[in-house]
């Protein structure tokens, strides 16, 4: 096995002729390992592209199309880029070689291995680091953010930490005022002698001192590096301040027959000619205040605050500065962007097995959104959705499911009520949302569902944190039961505590945090739903027979670990609502569950994989699906999951990438209070081991790029919920014969985060 996955198969060699198959690099030297993986690294960048093997990797093996024919002088011209690179480092006395070994694989085929032998030599540090700049402003900038520098003695004397250094202090000068300054403006001056030990002296023990230093800088080679102005230029080192603000917002060349609007607001000087956007809406996004130091970080964020607003296709500031003065204009040039733009896109899920039967899920999506919604640069979006759930089982249930919905938000690039409270330097992280949607959802045999939503909130983003929060939620929930459901009800009287219509007043909030660090990515998700308003000042008979009163808290963790050919997809889920938390509602059907368009559920292309869609669970309960006598949907106030999912490539047919995956997903739903169903359908920490759900699997990728076909086929290795005629292999691990426990899923996009 071993020697099928390190096998290479080479093609489109010339016979022969040596060719390049493999390259290593041998670093000599007391190196740490991350420090040997880091400078390897950097030196396989330096390869000749002609010393270069490469491979295109399969699942268990690889293959090598068009090797480069070995040409020595490729190798020397290697040599001469290494050196460039561990002179950058510090490593100015390196020793490198190289030697190669041809074996012939075949009758014409000559491998050549070759190998460099990389001996760095000592790295230089820096003695001393000195600032001398000759002016007296920028010495005291200088001084005053040592703190901050990239370079401080006893760090490598390294070409990149002294070029971040000097960028450093061009942008600190460039950021109290000094406009024209640029990094031309300064050298770096260093010097590796020691001229104390060149002064000669008659003293034996002074001369035994001065060769112990010299062998000691021999063993710890140092420099000493002054950064100085190259010349004293008084126009580059003139200190700007803030003048005039000149805005177009609908910024175009040809002006011919339109007429010219100028006005000012708040000091800034707006000027139009199409009249599309309110004047106002500029002086809140513009941070250039008059008579102020010029900074350019404020030039900066100005710029890229206007293109986060997303109303114009092309941002551009002139900076004008006044002759014989010290004072710079600005002129900012907006190129709107098209006001409307128009999406539709197709979305569909397959979900097949011999219990559920086949159900296919198809979604129409149609959208309209406005850059420049009430001429202030707020982006406004509506969309409709029709989609269908088609199959199961019997020919007189072709359509399960039929949903129809429309939505309306619109984004305010800004904090409303709130932005007082906000540090200047934090508001361009927010913006606030107000939604409004309508749904109408038809469920074959059990219900129709209308439901109306309005929400207001807010959304922050900052480098790796994205957080939401909708201070106020309204939506109520209109359930018009069929005769089936009342049957089911009546013969299962836990469904009234899921199955009913309400009113919801709540506040939520969600945050999204992602990062890693190597080969690894991470993203944590967590939700947080409360419904307790009005729980305690407000009864009449209205709210008493209507408002649900909640508390929802759910937690994801997705995990992508990277290695060269493959990957590991990790996750975790764990949610739980609680129903009636302060003891206030008077409705007993709102009592002991969350509703069911609250509640948790597993299943489906994206969750347990074995299972269709809302068939799994609740615990370990034996209940039809179908009949007079059937639960055809499956909830749950609480929700465990684990899923882990191993990645390879496998082909890539007319330029597709195929890659496979096996999988396993682990949990289940339960309920939580124990009035709202049986005990095996209630959570319990004793049945934990029980009641868990266990399904495994393989599937295909086809990656598109844009997008990811997936198709998942999966068994049920341990089933908790069965039907009544295989309630015999109820938690049994293997129980169903493989044909009738597995389940076929069609998916778009990844399972997971990842």
């Amino acid at each position: 096995m071993v020697s099928v996955i390190s096998c290479t198969i080479v093609k489109q060699y010339q016979p022969d002729k040596p060719f390049v198959y493999k390259t290593n690099i041998n670093l000599i030297g007391n190196f740490s390992t991350k420090e040997k993986e880091g400078i390897i690294e950097g030196l396989n960048g330096q390869l000749d592209d002609s010393m270069r093997a490469r491979k295109l990797d399969k699942l268990l093996w690889s293959v090598m199309k068009h090797p480069p024919i070995y040409d020595s002088t490729n190798a020397d011209k290697s040599i001469i880029f290494m050196r460039a690179l561990l002179v950058s480092l510090g490593y100015f006395h390196d020793s490198i070689s190289y030697r190669d070994t041809v074996i012939p694989k075949t009758k014409d085929q000559l491998r050549t291995h070759i190998t460099f032998d990389v001996v760095p030599g000592k790295q230089w540090k820096l003695d001393t680091v000195v600032y001398n700049l000759r002016h007296p402003e920028l010495q005291q900038l200088a001084d005053s953010t040592k703190n901050t520098a990239f370079i401080k003695p006893g760090d490598a004397f390294a070409k990149v930490p002294i070029s971040l250094e000097l960028d450093r202090l061009t942008e600190l000068y460039r950021n109290n005022g000094f406009l024209r300054f640029t990094r031309d403006e300064l050298v770096g001056l260093w010097d590796t002698l020691d001229v104390s030990l060149l002064r000669p002296t008659l003293d034996p023990f002074e001369q035994l001192e001065i060769l112990r230093q010299l062998r000691a800088r021999r063993d710890t080679p140092t420099a000493n590096l002054e950064i100085r102005l190259r010349t004293i230029d008084s126009v580059k080192l003139t200190k700007y301040y803030n003048g005039n603000v000149t805005v177009y917002p609908d910024y175009t060349i040809d002006t011919a027959g339109l007429e010219r609007r100028e006005e000012m607001v708040q000091g800034i000087k707006v000027i139009q000619f199409r009249n599309k956007f309110k004047a106002k809406i500029f002086p809140p996004n513009i941070y250039l205040p008059r008579d102020s130091i010029y900074r350019q970080r404020r030039y900066i964020r100005t710029i890229n605050r206007l293109n986060l607003i997303g109303a114009w296709r092309l941002v551009n500031i002139d900076q004008l500065p006044r002759r014989s003065d010290d004072t710079v204009d600005f002129v900012i040039r907006l190129t709107p962007a098209k006001k409307y733009s128009f999406t539709t896109n197709l979305e569909g899920s397959i979900n097949q097995s011999a219990i559920s039967g086949r159900l296919f899920g198809l979604g129409v999506n149609v959208g309209l959104q406005n850059r420049n919604f009430a001429k202030a640069a707020n982006l406004a979006n509506t969309n409709f959705r029709y989609g269908v759930e088609l199959g199961g089982n019997g020919t007189n249930q072709f359509i399960q499911t039929r949903q129809t919905s429309a939505s309306h938000n619109i984004y305010f690039p800004r904090m409303i009520f709130f932005d007082r409270l906000l540090p200047d330097n934090r508001k361009d992280n927010w913006r606030t949302i107000l939604s409004a949607n309508v749904a109408f959802t038809e469920r074959r045999l059990l219900f129709n569902q209308t439901t109306l939503n309005t929400s207001f909130g807010y959304e922050f983003q900052r480098r790796n944190f994205l957080g939401n929060v909708k201070l106020l939620n309204i939506e109520y929930s209109f359930l018009d039961k069929k005769d089936s459901l009342k049957t089911l009800i009546r013969d299962n009287p836990s469904l009234k505590n899921i199955f009913t219509d309400g009113l919801i007043i709540s506040l939520i909030g969600n945050m999204t945090i992602s990062g890693g660090k190597g080969n690894g990515l991470n993203v944590l998700r967590a939700n947080f739903e409360g419904a307790p308003w009005l729980a305690f000042a407000f009864h009449n008979p209205f709210l008493d027979s209507q408002i649900y009163r909640f508390i929802k808290f759910d937690v994801e963790f997705a995990r992508l670990i990277r290695y060269p050919k493959t990957s590991i997809a990790l996750r975790g889920f764990l949610g739980v609502g609680y129903a009636n938390p302060f003891g206030t509602t008077v409705n007993p059907d709102k009592r002991n569950a969350l509703p069911f368009f609250k509640q948790y559920f597993s299943g489906g292309p994206n969750s347990m994989r074995a299972w269709a869609l809302r068939r799994l669970g609740p615990g370990s309960t034996v209940q039809e699906f179908n009949g007079p006598q059937g639960t055809p949907d499956r909830y749950g106030d609480v929700q465990l999951e684990a899923n882990i999912e191993y990645r390879f490539p496998l082909f890539k047919p007319l330029g597709i990438q195929v890659n496979g995956a096996v999988f396993t997903d682990i949990g289940n739903v339960w309920l939580l209070k124990k009035a709202a169903g049986t005990a095996e359908q209630v959570f319990n920490f004793g049945r934990l081991g029980q009641d868990i759900a266990v399904g495994a699997g393989g599937g295909l990728r086809f990656d598109f790029n844009f997008f990811v076909i997936r198709l998942d086929y999966s068994y049920k290795v341990k089933d908790p919920s069965p039907t009544p005629a295989d309630a015999a292999i109820r938690n049994k691990w293997f129980g169903y014969q493989f044909f009738k426990g597995d389940q076929f899923q069609l998916g778009i996009g990844y399972p997971f985060i990842f």
